[in-house]
């Protein structure tokens, strides 16, 4: 059964952020979690059995031995205003997945990553090389989790992709309300981000899995060139920045752009980000043929009767 809670029994803090679909507000009684409110629940695109399935899913989802709460912003708990759905609660994004900017502190998205730091940000500490490798494979790896569950993420952006090194390098997703199980629908219609659209796709088409690797990949692409626009072009990295499988890395760039059902999935880009060298597999050797030896009928019986001979003891 879906875990609901009543609106009115929530002591609702200052907001945190306002977005197109809804508002997010701290919670003064439940300090590790965080209410959406939707804008508008009752418009006729809202539909609450999206929201129920993702809550559902909740207690399925792990990945490298983390409950989903680690690395997502999952829908938690239904809220209601009587009967009526009217938003949900999820986990507070820990500290761990923000940047201290200036004077402030911003979450850690992923387009930190994608360019180089501004004078204006003032001192701050941005991951090594390595360790932004270390990011993107384990992106490819809750991805990879997601898509064994048949849910698809839709807006794979930097925005939705929070980023963190403690205790190891890793990301956080946003906004995952607007995910759905394959096959079914989303809470609300998604948007896409612009610049992150497929080019095989009409938009507002329905999300994909597929669509989901062309973004993967995107995001790929755009961290280890430090670029925020770069697209699946098809030109060729310097292999200094792929990490330990440059060539794999290369391979999968060249596919991630590609037809339906020919792109990368997600397991593979956990494989190619690798931080050990992959060894090619190579074919057995062929076997040399050696044929049966002949037979010698000089040596066998003649057909007469054995003969045996007595075995002699060893002379002492």
């Amino acid at each position: 059964m879906t875990a609901t809670v009543q609106l009115a029994s929530l002591q609702i803090g200052k907001e945190l952020a306002d977005g197109g679909q809804g508002r997010v507000f701290e919670l003064l009684d439940r300090s590790h979690q965080v209410l959406k409110m939707y804008h508008d629940p009752a418009h006729p695109s809202f539909d609450a059995g999206g929201l129920d399935r993702l809550v559902a899913e909740r207690d399925t989802i792990s990945h490298a031995g983390r409950v989903v709460d680690e690395f997502a912003a999952w829908p938690a708990v239904v809220v209601l205003e009587g009967s009526h759905v009217v938003g949900f609660l999820m986990r507070r994004v820990p500290k761990q997945f923000s940047l201290k900017i200036g004077q402030g502190e911003r979450l850690a998205d992923l387009s930190y990553l994608a360019t180089a730091p501004k004078p204006i940000w003032g001192p701050v500490s941005l991951p090594s090389h390595s360790e932004k490798l270390g990011i993107l494979r384990d992106l490819a790896g809750v991805v990879d989790t997601l898509h064994r569950r048949g849910i698809v993420l839709g807006d794979i952006s930097f925005a939705n992709v929070l980023w963190t090194v403690t205790p190891r390098p890793g990301v956080m997703l946003l906004d995952c309300d607007g995910m759905r199980l394959e096959g079914r629908t989303s809470v609300l219609p998604q948007a896409d981000t612009l610049d992150w659209d497929d080019p095989y796709v009409v938009r507002g088409a329905e999300p994909t899995r597929d669509q989901d690797r062309y973004k993967l990949a995107l995001a790929v692409l755009r961290v280890l060139c430090a670029s925020l626009n770069r697209r699946l072009d098809g030109r060729p990295l310097d292999p200094a920045l792929l990490g330990a499988n440059p060539s794999g890395v290369q391979d999968l760039l060249s596919k991630a752009a590609g037809a339906a059902g020919t792109r990368p999935a997600a397991s593979e880009w956990m494989t190619a980000l690798s931080d050990r060298v992959m060894q090619p597999v190579l074919a057995p050797a062929s076997r040399r043929r050696i044929d049966m030896p002949k037979p010698k009928p000089d040596l066998l019986a003649s057909g007469g009767p054995r003969q045996f001979r007595p075995v002699q003891p060893p002379p002492s």
